[in-house]
């Protein structure tokens, strides 16, 4: 990986301006900005968290949660509510990538075994980090 969190997506053209480059841009930056995995332990040296925002009948593009122990990364495709990104702003959209993106380490990372690394308290940090930076405020779409 050429940083340790890498955010991207596999976007529909439509909405992709939305989460694209001003969303994942924001996201990464913070991330490598403000937190060191190396903190946390040995156990993970890279996270790619990888957005879904494709029509429900998009069959190609699935969910997963993986974690390689040889390059010790973690490699993460989720999918985002496609009709809820589609009304929504491009604040609203970063708060509901946050919120997305908090809540798959929090369900998805208990169940992998990673030696050395501090999920609890790493989760703690990134919530931390998002509330900081005003993403984990409850916006309503319009």
């Amino acid at each position: 990986m050429y940083a340790p969190f890498v955010v991207s997506g596999i976007l529909e053209a439509s909405i992709a301006d939305k989460i694209g480059i001003p969303n994942t841009n924001l996201l990464e930056d913070a991330l490598n900005q403000r937190l060191s995995l190396s903190i946390y332990g040995s156990g993970l040296t890279g996270i790619a968290f990888i957005y879904i925002a494709t029509p429900p009948i998009d069959e190609i593009h699935e969910e997963c949660f993986t974690y390689s122990r040889k390059k010790k990364e973690l490699f993460i495709q989720m999918r985002l509510p496609y009709d809820v990104v589609k009304q929504a702003s491009v604040a609203e959209t970063l708060h509901l990538m946050a919120r997305s993106y908090l809540e798959t380490l929090h369900e998805n990372l208990p169940l992998k075994k990673i030696a050395d690394f501090d999920r609890t308290r790493f989760v703690q940090d990134v919530q931390r980090l998002f509330e900081t930076q005003g993403w984990m405020e409850v916006q309503e779409v319009a």
